[in-house]
């Protein structure tokens, strides 16, 4: 079948290739990381809080953001700690135009959903970006991750959320003003089906803002299960 394997190169060409340093190894095939590279990768692991996957340091189930705030969305997970390579990397993502890491990223996402058989969903929906922003940008970094995740579970992905208004960049204010930036900026498309279960979609988490507001208003529609996923927290 080495034919077959010829026609994947020319159709595939970066596959095989890590995305970071450029090496090219057999093992890699569609992760698009070596595993020199990967180890650089922090990835969220021991004590994390149940509901917004906060590293924790002690045996609480429960991190102390969210014993003080209530959050609308059930649990809020991701593959990577928000820092160091990682957050230079999601920085290249989202400003410096490498639109390909969405593969990276969206294979890791993948990756943990089915180890935590996180994978029952109506329908995977991305957060939105404001118009001008995705002018600007030219792409929207969480409908390709949505995108990418929705190809590789075999579920739909629908653009449900819109975001009717431009806001200041979260990454400028403090963490209460976070809250009050998103307060009201996103709305719903009307429903073709009813959904129950489904997966919202970001590239970060930080205080959770965003992905609260996205999911009041889902929880709103009549939506009973929302899990959040984003590439680092």
């Amino acid at each position: 079948m080495k034919w077959l394997e010829e026609i994947f190169e020319i159709i595939l060409p970066e596959r095989n290739i890590c995305f970071i340093c450029g090496c090219q190894e057999d093992y890699i095939r569609e992760s698009h990381i070596c595993i020199a590279c990967h180890a650089e990768l922090k990835t969220l692991s021991g004590m994390l809080c149940k509901k917004c996957s906060k590293p924790l340091d002690n045996d609480s189930e429960y991190c102390n953001e969210c014993i003080a705030r209530q959050k609308c969305f059930d649990k809020a997970i991701a593959p990577f700690a928000y820092q160091g390579k990682v957050k230079q990397l999601i920085h290249d993502f989202k400003y410096n135009r490498k639109s390909y890491l969405y593969k990276l990223f969206g294979d890791e996402m993948v990756r943990l959903l089915i180890k935590n058989n996180d994978i029952h969903f109506d329908a995977i929906i991305p957060v939105p970006v404001h118009r001008s922003k995705l002018v600007t940008r030219g792409y929207n970094q969480s409908e390709l991750l949505a995108g990418y995740i929705s190809f590789h579970l075999g579920l739909p992905m629908v653009k449900l959320i819109i975001r009717r208004n431009k806001t200041l960049p979260q990454s400028q204010l403090s963490d209460m003003d976070r809250w009050q930036n998103v307060k009201g900026v996103f709305q719903l498309r009307e429903q073709k089906e009813l959904l129950q279960r489904v997966l919202l979609v970001d590239d970060i988490y930080t205080t959770g803002a965003t992905m609260n507001e996205c999911a009041l208003l889902l929880k709103n529609s009549g939506i009973r299960h929302i899990t959040c996923i984003t590439i680092a927290r």
